[in-house]
């Protein structure tokens, strides 16, 4: 058995020496934003095969950005109340004039929606609708943001979450930067708070995973499928948008911002992920456990709803991320020094991911904790996904063998239009933007 627990503790110190410096790579080929970026060096965007780019400036007197937000039951306690007005009062203090704020309110039942029409009162930049039946076949943020863009013809849509609060430039600086980089998507990566060092660990160690999972380097290479898409900072051209099917193409998707992104992208739009920890900030999560229960929603649709997938997952998770932490201080002899190789890494990684994200290295220590609680959420989505037949979430049941079959769909749909993409984009060296 010490033989056994030995060879884990080095094979898991092999991963963790080769992959981090190619994420460190990675990363730092991912421009940055700040309320001061005026001309920010961008990735280098392979010409468009799917046709121009449309016109970015909007019509004469009519808004150039739509800000569309779908809003459902955030009013629930008095931290979400106030979270939900700090966010629309930054709404507000946007700089961009030819700017239009649409808010859904999702068949909200509690104050909801008398917050945002108190928030945005007297903003003549502001309209606020209400949805009161959720149509068959459409899961309800995704609905709710459908009919918000439906509601303008502005040439940029951003699609941001109730609870975000955005810095006064961050809407002018981001379409700036869209327009210098001919990009049809741009998704900024947010600062996340979190009250209490457990919950600031998780929310940390969830982001710093899915940067390793997604590989938001590759969103800007035309011949890498791969892209992000982040619900607190969307930024769609229309044209692309409507080319890839708008959000019905993602109605029954509940990673809805990752899926739209990919579609978009899939579809022959341009793709580009900045850091804007300065731009943009949200209260991910009031509590630890409404984390957890969060990630019910769209945990078990991450390994697209598939058992030996996640059963994979749940393995290498455990034995790369916890079992090294566990070995280095009640393991074997052997086993320690290996161990205690991945701790260091670990906490190199987060000392790395901390600079650019705003947090501290320390939250690393904490990694195994953050890891064996993800892979709980994980299970517990899939558990009652599989256990009851459907997915729940805000009050809708959502039938888990649609939800299934609609990704297994999208997904086919989106290989084919990569496979044809990638044999009209030539790839390109991309340039290393300044962080």
């Amino acid at each position: 058995m010490t033989a056994w627990w030995t060879g884990l503790a080095w094979v898991s110190l092999a991963a963790w020496i080769v992959l981090p410096p190619l994420w460190w790579w990675g990363m730092r080929r991912v421009p940055w934003l700040g309320p001061d970026d005026a001309d920010v060096d961008g990735p280098a965007l392979a010409d468009e095969p799917a046709g121009a780019p449309a016109d970015a400036s909007g019509p004469p007197g009519g808004p150039a950005v739509a800000l569309v937000v779908a809003a459902r039951d955030e009013a629930g306690t008095p931290q979400a109340a106030a979270a939900l007005t700090a966010a629309a009062r930054s709404w507000r203090s946007l700089d961009l004039p030819d700017l239009e704020i649409v808010v859904v309110d999702d068949r909200s039942s509690d104050a909801t929606g008398d917050l945002l029409r108190a928030a945005l009162a007297d903003e003549p930049r502001a309209r606020l609708l209400r949805v009161e039946r959720l149509p068959e076949g459409w899961l309800g943020k995704v609905h709710a943001q459908h009919l918000g863009v439906g509601a303008t013809r502005a040439p940029w849509v951003l699609l941001t979450d109730a609870d975000v609060r955005l810095h006064p430039r961050s809407v002018s600086v981001a379409l700036g930067a869209a327009e210098r980089w001919e990009a049809d998507h741009l998704a900024l990566l947010p600062r996340f708070l979190a009250g209490g060092w457990l919950l600031r660990a998780f929310v940390v160690g969830f982001a710093l995973l899915l940067t390793v999972l997604v590989r938001p380097w590759e969103a800007s290479d035309p011949r890498s499928p791969r892209t992000l898409g982040v619900g607190a900072f969307g930024l769609y051209r229309r044209a692309a948008l409507e080319r890839a099917g708008g959000l019905e193409a993602v109605r029954a998707r509940p990673d809805d911002d990752l899926a739209l992104a990919q579609t978009v992208k899939a579809a022959g739009g341009r793709s580009v992920v900045a850091f804007a920890p300065d731009l943009v900030e949200v209260d991910w999560y009031p509590s630890l456990r409404a984390a957890l229960r969060g990630l019910e929603k769209n945990a078990f649709s991450g390994v697209g709803y598939r058992p030996g997938l996640l059963a994979l997952a749940v393995i290498g998770l455990l034995a790369t991320h916890v079992a090294p932490f566990a070995l280095a201080l009640v393991g074997p002899e052997a086993a320690r020094l290996p161990a205690w190789g991945v701790v260091a890494i670990v906490w190199g990684v987060y000392a790395v991911h901390g600079r650019w994200a705003r947090h501290s290295g320390w939250l690393g220590l904490a990694h195994p904790l953050t890891v064996t609680l993800l892979v709980g959420a994980l299970l517990r989505s899939a558990g009652r996904a599989l256990l009851t037949g459907h997915v729940r979430w805000r009050g809708n049941r959502y039938p888990l063998a649609w939800l299934r079959a609609n990704a297994r769909a999208d997904a086919a749909r989106d290989a084919a239009a990569a496979r044809a993409r990638h044999a009209q984009a030539p790839r390109q060296r991309q340039a290393r933007p300044r962080l």
